[in-house]
């Protein structure tokens, strides 16, 4: 399930991931980003994961497709885990242009929203 926390922020979209991911999950977040995109540009994630306990296929090809065609919509991607695989993930993308994307644990939230400002 895909969370999206409402935010104080305008140009940061914070979501929350634990447990199953749907289809449904994927097309309410591109939905509200393409709303923040449209009135603030760049948008900064911040993505909080705690457990991905499975991922339709049609998920993954819905992500997929997002992530080819709105990549360079992001600045900063903040992503908080304590998941090891999902932390080296962050730092394998940052060899894509255009968008910073870094790792911090569940205490440093507070830290992650201030480097995405």
């Amino acid at each position: 399930m895909i969370t999206i926390k409402p935010k104080n922020k305008e140009a940061i979209m914070e979501v929350i991931v634990n447990g199953k991911i749907t289809t449904e999950d994927i097309e309410e977040f591109e939905m509200i980003f393409k709303e923040k995109k449209e009135n603030y540009g760049k948008i900064n994630l911040l993505m909080e994961v705690h457990e991905i306990q499975g991922y339709s296929m049609n998920a993954v090809m819905e992500d997929l497709k997002f992530s080819a065609n709105h990549w360079k919509e992001f600045n900063k991607i903040a992503v908080i885990t304590d998941k090891k695989w999902i932390g080296l993930g962050s730092k394998i993308s940052n060899i894509l242009p255009g968008v910073e994307v870094k790792h911090f644990d569940f205490d440093e939230k507070e830290k992650a929203l201030y480097w995405l400002e």
